[in-house]
């Protein structure tokens, strides 16, 4: 956090357009890269951690990213995964990780289960 506190000028300033261009600043450094090896997600965070998780979902982890009700609870998945596949120093990791990162993560990782889903069906 920065200690730089905004002038009431910049909040009178404040508009759409700022807005759009801090929130795509912010998404730039939370922004996860990801490749398929052996079967596997592996996820590059900004910070340069790997985290893999497993291509080959099993029901009830699946059901636990799709039936959360919230954010936190989709976060607590992905993090449960994370320490069945991967041991529980990775996991401890990605906890430490700013929400934005695991958030970006956790939906970078839905999207490619379901183009993998239709790949599969055909589609």
């Amino acid at each position: 956090m920065s200690d730089n506190q905004p002038t009431l000028a910049e909040f009178e300033a404040w508009d759409a357009d700022a807005e759009a261009d801090a929130i795509g600043e912010v998404a730039q450094r939370s922004h996860v890269r990801h490749i398929i090896k052996n079967g596997e997600y592996w996820a590059l965070t900004p910070d340069g951690n790997t985290y893999k998780l497993p291509i080959d979902l099993s029901v009830d982890d699946f059901k636990r990213l799709s039936d959360a009700d919230s954010d936190a609870e989709s976060i607590d998945g992905i993090i449960s995964i994370i320490t069945a596949f991967a041991g529980k120093e990775q996991a401890k990791k990605l906890a430490a990780q700013p929400v934005t990162v695991v958030a970006y993560l956790l939906q970078d990782y839905a999207a490619i289960l379901a183009k993998i889903q239709g790949a599969d069906l055909g589609k």
